[in-house]
């Protein structure tokens, strides 16, 4: 059972450099208690690798506000200020900008590429379109509102620490106590009731490390 859970598990990481692969079939050859824990080390570090950088659209937004204050143009400072926010996939964005398409279509891009700002920026865009003038006190300005929201949000995080504590407790705790478990030999003992007590263990293992992933994720969103 195990093993078919480090299958699925592969399957859905989709493994795409040597080290990952190597970890997931590490956890084959050691013991299966090393095995859980590994799993369990995995989800955590998964889970805090998949938040992104708040500030990297605040980048981009001061990026196109002193490319527009050089005297860019505003498809040139679109595209050169992708440079300085690398994170972002601005791509299309970029592609729209270079073959000359009309703004309206930049715009719609942008609302889609940047998740926080864009569609004030696809504002800010197709007034520039529009009007011709110079909209880098606008971007200037996304890139402050979007700053002070980064800030704001880090306070009610800063808030809701007694939450976090408790999800952090009640995340640790399962996993621990499995582990806890599985090193005084419980585990061994059910391991060794015939067909049972490996459905049992395996059963048991699974509900507790994906209780505590759901309860690690919910915290994070009321976090």
């Amino acid at each position: 059972m195990l093993i078919l859970g480090l299958v699925a598990i592969g399957v859905a990481l989709r493994p795409r450099r040597w080290w990952e692969a190597l970890a997931l079939g590490a956890a084959v050859v050691l013991p299966w208690w090393a095995g859980l824990a590994g799993i369990a080390a995995g989800i955590w570090l998964a889970l805090r690798r998949s938040r992104p950088d708040p500030y990297r659209e605040v980048a981009y937004l001061q990026a196109v506000s002193a490319e527009l204050r050089a005297g860019r143009s505003l498809r040139q400072a679109l595209v050169d200020a992708g440079t300085r926010a690398p994170d972002l996939d601005l791509a299309r964005m970029s592609r729209l900008c270079r073959s000359g398409r009309p703004m309206l279509e930049v715009a719609q891009a942008a609302s889609e590429t940047l998740p926080a700002t864009g569609h004030l920026a696809a504002a800010a865009l197709r007034i520039g379109a529009e009007s011709g003038g110079r909209v880098s006190a606008a971007f200037a300005t996304l890139a402050g509102i979007q700053t002070d929201r980064i800030e704001l949000q880090r306070e009610v995080r800063a808030a809701g620490a007694a939450t976090r504590a408790s999800v952090a407790v009640l995340t640790v705790l399962p996993v621990g106590g499995l582990l806890a478990a599985a090193a005084s030999g419980t585990l061994s003992d059910l391991m060794s009731m015939g067909r049972v007590g490996p459905v049992l263990v395996g059963l048991g293992a699974v509900l507790l490390i994906g209780g505590a992933s759901v309860t690690l994720i919910l915290g994070r969103k009321l976090s």
